[in-house]
């Protein structure tokens, strides 16, 4: 039986994984987008994207064929569509972008998402669904917990650990050997050299004209 691919979401982060889906098909490496569950049935109308709805993901009946990608960045809503889907029989798909850098010794959970020049290095641990947008990385040794959103051009150095839901905005950093909590919210552009307890939230300093 061939398999379908089916977005959950076609929000902003979902009309990119729509391209970066379509990049790994041309390389032979992904199944064809079917279409895309939502609650909102005309979320790509004004678009160019030639995708067709097949219902509300709350009342999506998933079949045999269908392997799920799921096209949100918030941690909790990822957790709770991943769970009412998976509850009704639904499988999900890992999507490894055809220019992201995996090593060897690494390990992935399940519905990983790595987008565009993203980078997961030698020993990192990566738990389920999991995503990785443009340009990050993950070093040596890092440990990221299930359903955590890493932004763009985020970097976790070696020894990092991370529990889950964490998100993570645009370009932060956080030092080796730092630990990050739980359901932690880091700001973008935010440096961290120190433990961030369970359900914290991190800000950088907002620049300043001189």
């Amino acid at each position: 039986m061939e398999q379908r691919c089916i977005l959950v979401g076609a929000g902003a982060f979902g009309r990119e994984l729509i391209n970066w889906v379509y990049d790994a098909q041309t390389h032979g490496i992904f199944p064809p987008l079917d279409g895309f569950i939502s609650d909102i049935p005309n979320v790509l109308d004004g678009f160019d994207y030639k995708l067709t709805w097949l219902g509300q993901i709350s009342t999506y009946q998933p079949t045999d064929r269908d392997l799920f990608l799921l096209g949100i960045g918030d941690p909790k809503d990822k957790e709770s569509l991943v769970t009412s889907l998976k509850n009704r029989g639904g499988k999900f798909i890992t999507l490894i972008h055809p220019t992201a850098v995996l090593a060897r010794t690494a390990r992935l959970g399940e519905g990983v998402i790595l987008c565009p020049f993203s980078v997961i290095s030698a020993d990192a641990t990566i738990g389920n669904f999991v995503t990785f947008n443009c340009f990050s990385g993950a070093g040596h040794d890092v440990q990221v917990g299930d359903y955590t959103t890493v932004s763009s051009h985020v970097d976790l150095t070696g020894g990092v650990k991370c529990g889950h839901s964490v998100f993570f905005g645009t370009g932060a950093k956080v030092l080796p050997h730092v630990s990050i909590g739980n359901s932690a919210k880091i700001g973008a552009g935010a440096l961290i050299v120190r433990t961030v307890t369970e359900g914290s939230t991190m800000f950088a300093a907002p620049a300043r004209k001189l």
